[in-house]
């Protein structure tokens, strides 16, 4: 079997696999991993418990066989629906005009996942003192509950490197710091009875006290706006709160049994999610249940921890975050409310990490998303200098950093 050899056959190739987050990644990701069998190097599959969707990990060793430091390229396979939207062409065909490459999931973030296939054959004829990673996960798109599988895997191993890259689409600029997310699924279960029964203490509104708990919720979201924590460095300084989806009720002439709502929160920190359920269950258990309980002693409140995304807090003075602006010829750093993979690498394995990948980042997500041919060349440049950087130890040595 032939396979592509350069990333623009590379992008149209994964661009092909449909793998929206509700759809198995396997195909793609067994794809990538023939082909790298057929180059001599192995791969290994960290499954979901179903086994309908994996990470991809695979070593290109250094010297001797080294399997540690070096450094990791990392992708998620995963891309967001189409549906609704009015594509200009067959959003799994890529299409190449005006310098622009199109197709689902071209820019976030195949692109960069191309751009590390295509270079692999330099990175396997080069000297390497030190092993170069990829790491291309499954599920980010949903809540990052893909990479979770692979760096436990990692982590149980005592994985090491020196850097990781995770080439969300960034427009080539380097980002130190992106948003985690939490959000909690509310059900108030409380007692139907015909509306002209109501409030006679045979029956228990439930839609009516999910609103005095948003309305906590709204009161807990502006003190953490107040009094929080602040990052200056982010368009939003605070970690914004809000109840985002609510239901409820199943006709006019009937008290509604149940309610149930969605609360979010974009978070800098791990605590804050800590403090924002204790805050949420306390007011609960002291004054809504005790309430619901005098109208109906069955009644409950269920607050579930739906998700939970770790922030990523990288380093602005790291010697990563300075190699990386000056490969891309940048003197600042950017943060982002948006989540990304870059807290697990930086975080739980305790590798300096830093989010950068060929865009345009605006057209993530949308209708005739693309790719810029220019910024996946400069990617090309970047990742190939960045490889060389941390695993060929003549290359400092040289001066070329």
């Amino acid at each position: 079997m032939s396979y592509p050899s350069n990333f623009r056959a590379w992008l149209a190739k994964i661009i092909s696999f449909d793998t929206t987050s509700r759809n198995s990644n396997l195909p793609m990701v067994e794809y990538i991993r023939d082909y790298l069998q057929s180059v001599g190097v192995a791969s290994t599959f960290l499954y979901n418990p179903e086994k309908t969707h994996a990470n991809l990990w695979a070593t290109l060793p250094g010297e001797g066989g080294v399997t540690q430091g070096g450094i990791v390229l990392s992708g998620h396979t995963d891309v967001v629906p189409v549906d609704g939207q009015k594509w200009d062409s067959d959003p799994f065909v890529m299409v190449e005009k005006d310098g622009k490459l199109f197709g689902r999931g071209a820019c976030d973030m195949k692109g960069f996942i191309a751009v590390a296939l295509a270079l692999t054959p330099q990175f396997l004829s080069m000297k390497r003192a030190k092993p170069v990673h990829y790491a291309f996960s499954f599920d980010e798109e949903v809540g990052c509950t893909g990479v979770p599988y692979l760096v436990n895997y990692l982590k149980e191993r005592g994985f090491k490197a020196d850097a990781c890259i995770v080439g969300e689409p960034t427009d080539m600029r380097v980002y130190v710091s992106a948003k985690g997310f939490t959000q909690w699924n509310v059900s108030v279960h409380g007692k139907a009875i015909h509306s002209s029964m109501a409030l006679m203490n045979t029956s228990c509104n439930a839609i009516e006290y999910a609103a005095q708990i948003i309305t906590k919720v709204r009161e807990i979201a502006l003190d953490i706006k107040k009094n929080g924590r602040q990052d200056p460095g982010h368009d939003c300084p605070f970690a914004p709160m809000t109840t985002a989806l609510v239901s409820g009720g199943n006709a006019v002439n009937t008290v509604p049994a149940e309610c149930s709502f969605i609360i979010t929160v974009r978070i800098t920190d791990k605590e804050t999610p800590k403090e924002i359920e204790d805050r949420m269950s306390r007011y609960v258990a002291e004054n809504i249940l005790p309430a619901m309980r005098e109208e109906y002693p069955e009644a409950t409140v269920d607050i579930k921890n739906a998700v939970s995304l770790l922030p990523f807090n990288g380093k602005e003075d790291s010697k990563l975050t300075k190699q990386a602006l000056k490969l891309c010829k940048h003197t600042k750093t950017y943060k982002t409310g948006g989540a990304n993979e870059g807290g697990y690498f930086q975080d739980v394995l305790g590798i300096p990490t830093v989010v950068v990948g060929p865009g345009p980042g605006a057209m993530a997500h949308l209708a005739n998303e693309y790719v810029l041919v220019d910024q996946m060349e400069k990617s090309t440049a970047f990742t190939m200098d960045m490889v060389k950087l941390y695993t060929d130890p003549t290359y400092c040595s040289a001066g070329n950093l």
